[in-house]
């Protein structure tokens, strides 16, 4: 009696698809540096990690809270903000969103699309590479992301943009 054996043909294309999609969306972790003077009550971010700490320009050790990320998800929720905002710009809701104070709030407007720039600018340094997305049926929320949305726009802020939950804020002057 001879037995048939059956063998599965792989498709070596079809492999490296699977891996380079399956590598798309797999998370890439990293982290946010928080850094805040207790002297001058400075807060800001930072993508650089220095394990011995750092001065600030007043010369005072400032308090720094690590903060682990998903530079694919930021990333991903930064595009997305961005790309509101480009909306808000291009539709003309800007006015009806801002009223009579249009000229101020067009200028906050531009300040939280540079910000969106910036914090993508730092993510890809720390990332070394350029970032795929996740794709667009994918919900930070399903995720398990918590962010605060901010209106209007609507912009999404995940917790790692949000110093006050990682940094002791005793230590700031009255």
């Amino acid at each position: 009696m001879s037995e048939e054996k059956s063998a599965k043909v792989i498709n070596l294309a079809e492999y490296r698809a699977k891996r380079e999609q399956e590598a798309a969306q797999a998370p890439i972790p990293g982290w946010l540096v928080w850094l805040s003077c207790p002297q001058c009550g400075t807060v800001e971010y930072t993508e650089v990690r220095l394990p011995e700490g750092r001065y600030h320009k007043c010369g005072t050790l400032v308090d720094e809270a690590e903060v682990p990320i998903d530079i694919r998800a930021e990333i991903t929720i930064s595009r997305r903000n961005l790309q509101l905002l480009q909306e808000v710009f291009e539709s003309g809701t800007a006015s009806k969103l801002l009223g009579r104070l249009l000229r101020s709030a067009r200028d906050n407007l531009e300040q939280l699309q540079q910000s969106e720039e910036t914090y993508q600018n730092k993510l890809l340094l720390m990332a070394g590479q350029d970032v795929e997305s996740y794709p667009e049926e994918w919900d930070p929320a399903e995720a398990g992301l918590r962010f605060e949305v901010i209106q209007p726009p609507g912009l999404k802020i995940t917790e790692a943009r949000q110093p006050q939950l990682h940094l002791d804020n005793s230590n700031e002057p009255a």
